[in-house]
């Protein structure tokens, strides 16, 4: 299965991306720094004080940087640099790279946790193809910008996360994968929770006599104590580049005077939910009368077009599994209907890949009883949208807003 989605990837990616944030920010901690001099024309920085910061969390960065130090010595560095034109170093293919990597690796998880859902071995194959084919994590996944890349290293971790949730659960590792998780995406930090619904036997002791069980605490340490961790570190970051330890990057970024047109109400308020829910539910392909006929929108495309096999995820058998996939689903949106931006260019509504790991089990539980002709079907019009939507945009290079 890792094979066939990095082969696949591989073949579908355009080309190295010119949104090379990640692979910079991955060479300054080489260097000893973690900001640059000045920004680069064509990225997205924070500039404070004379120098340019990264504004994404930088586990993606963290797991260029060995890739990177290699690359960086002689002869393949002048290999790398004549592969790129002889004239500059091609940051944005370390990006690309991982992305594609990390998104084949996350199609193989996928079937390992689904394996470990109890359901049967045609369902869990079913499952790996959903995710890995026939959703929006196909298109993203061959892509590698700052934004994409982030989400995909985030899904890798959640489907680690979901690995060992469903198998022996070891606290220490389920609170590292959500550690490195938030340093991806920091919504992750309200979906903690839906790790402990599915678990209470793990970490409350079965006592028949008591009214209120009484929680392990040891299990609740380990558990916790890389997310305090990670949320320790993440405050001396920001106290390092911006003097406060909230996270001020995005407010920097930002800054531009009143009526900043993405904005007009900061980074975060509700208001905001009605963008969401439009390109979730109801964004439309383009159509034309010319080949290729119609095209996804780059505003957003409805999920139920992108993925209609995910409306089975409603029938997904009622249990602490089930609770806990849907809390987590809950949560991720309750955050992620306040932000300011839905996504900007993207393939279907890409923040939704922040709990996708969540929605394929419940979606693979809903249909195997056990798994019909009708939810292959289903699953195999989602591999179809998602072919035809990476041929437009990835070989056509046909993007169009509107």
């Amino acid at each position: 299965m890792f094979l066939a989605a990095l082969a696949i990837y591989g073949i579908c990616c355009p080309g190295q991306t010119a949104y090379d944030q990640y692979a910079r920010l991955a060479e300054a901690l080489l260097q000893g720094s973690i900001s640059l001099p000045e920004r680069p024309p064509h990225l997205e920085m924070a500039e404070w004080q004379g120098r340019a910061y990264f504004t994404n969390p930088p586990t993606p960065a963290f797991l260029i940087t060995p890739f990177l130090w290699i690359a960086k010595h002689e002869p393949l560095r002048g290999w790398l640099v004549g592969l790129n034109g002889g004239w500059v170093f091609p940051y944005g293919l370390f990006q690309t790279g991982l992305s594609i990597l990390l998104g084949a690796l996350s199609v193989a998880l996928a079937r390992v946790a689904l394996g470990r859902a109890r359901v049967s071995r045609r369902a869990a194959n079913w499952g790996a193809v959903l995710f890995g084919f026939g959703s929006v994590h196909w298109y993203h996944a061959t892509i590698g910008s700052v934004w994409y890349l982030a989400q995909i290293v985030h899904g890798t971790l959640m489907w680690l996360l979901v690995v060992e949730w469903m198998g022996r659960a070891r606290p220490a590792l389920m609170g590292l994968a959500l550690a490195a998780a938030f340093w991806c995406r920091m919504e992750t930090l309200v979906a903690v929770p839906f790790v402990l619904v599915a678990l209470p036997h793990r970490w409350l002791h079965p006592r028949t006599d008591e009214i209120v069980p009484r929680p392990r605490l040891g299990w609740l340490a380990a558990f916790a104590a890389p997310i305090v961790g990670i949320l320790i570190l993440n405050s001396a970051y920001n106290y390092v580049r911006f003097g406060v330890f909230g996270n001020a990057a995005y407010e920097v970024l930002i800054a531009k005077g009143p009526g900043d047109p993405l904005y007009p109400r900061g980074l975060f308020d509700l208001s905001y939910w009605h963008g969401h829910v439009h390109v979730l539910f109801y964004a439309m392909p383009i159509f034309t009368r010319e080949f290729p006929w119609a095209l996804p929108s780059l505003g957003g495309l409805a999920i139920w077009i992108t993925t209609p096999a995910f409306i089975w995820a409603l029938r997904a058998p009622w249990d602490r599994l089930t609770a806990g996939c849907w809390v987590g689903v809950v949560l991720f949106m309750g955050v992620l209907l306040g932000f300011g931006g839905t996504g900007m260019t993207q393939l279907g509504y890409r923040f939704a890949l922040d709990f996708y790991s969540l929605l394929t089990v419940l979606t693979i539980r809903g249909m195997d009883r056990p798994i019909r002709w009708w939810h292959e079907t289903a699953i195999l019009f989602g591999v179809l949208v998602n072919a035809w939507s990476v041929m437009v945009l990835n070989f056509l290079q046909i993007g169009r807003l509107y």
